[in-house]
């Protein structure tokens, strides 16, 4: 019986052609479905309302107001009137503006006189205003003081900026809950020395408006 060599040979290159198709077919099915990485983008969130309108009285950027508790609870106060004595929206004086403040920013009771906060033992006194960080109280004593008591305070904020309730009229001619500049001559020449609760706890942020 006679073969056929050349049919043969024939026969074992097409084989081997097709064994070679299929594996590298195989492959580039396997590779394809190989999972590919995304990047997922995260979104930057903006401002808020109260981060902007306070950043712009500050002189700061938006973003480096985080104690939105601090700042939503200035701004239900501000323009309050001054009164000597006063504790309501109706009227408030200084100290009792600044344990409220407290109270309801820090969870934290300090003492109701501007004297009694600045001689509490719970109090590190300091004057160099490089060292002013936002909760800080600054105390104030007027020229004519005879007594030597301590007859203003004021929250550190930021940017040489305080809150406080005045008797003093500032630029806007009117006394009260108002933001004022500690580096202003007439504070700079009524300024005693600043003070850091050594129980101040931050507090977390509320909601922000």
């Amino acid at each position: 019986m006679k073969i056929n060599i050349t049919f043969l040979q024939s026969s074992k290159y097409i084989s081997v052609l097709l064994i070679a198709f299929f594996a590298f077919s195989c492959g580039s099915k396997k590779a394809a479905i190989v999972p590919q990485k995304t990047e997922i983008a995260t979104p930057i969130k903006a401002p808020s309302v109260i981060q902007i309108k306070y950043g712009k009285i500050l002189g700061v950027v938006p973003d480096s107001i985080t104690n939105t508790r601090l700042y939503n609870f200035i701004d239900s106060w501000v323009g309050t009137p001054y009164k000597m004595g006063g504790e309501t929206e109706k009227g408030i004086d200084c100290s009792s503006f600044t344990q409220l403040l407290y109270s309801k920013v820090y969870n934290l009771y300090i003492e109701r006189t501007a004297h009694k906060q600045f001689t509490s033992k719970e109090l590190n006194r300091f004057r160099g205003l490089d060292y002013l960080k936002e909760g800080d109280l600054l105390f104030f004593q007027r020229p004519n003081n005879v007594d030597g008591y301590i007859d203003h305070v004021g929250i550190y904020l930021d940017n040489n900026k305080f809150v406080h309730s005045t008797s003093n009229k500032g630029k806007n001619k009117k006394n009260g809950v108002q933001i004022s500049d500690i580096t202003n001559a007439y504070w700079q020449k009524l300024f005693i020395a600043a003070g850091k609760r050594k129980d101040k706890v931050q507090v977390p942020n509320t909601v922000v408006k």
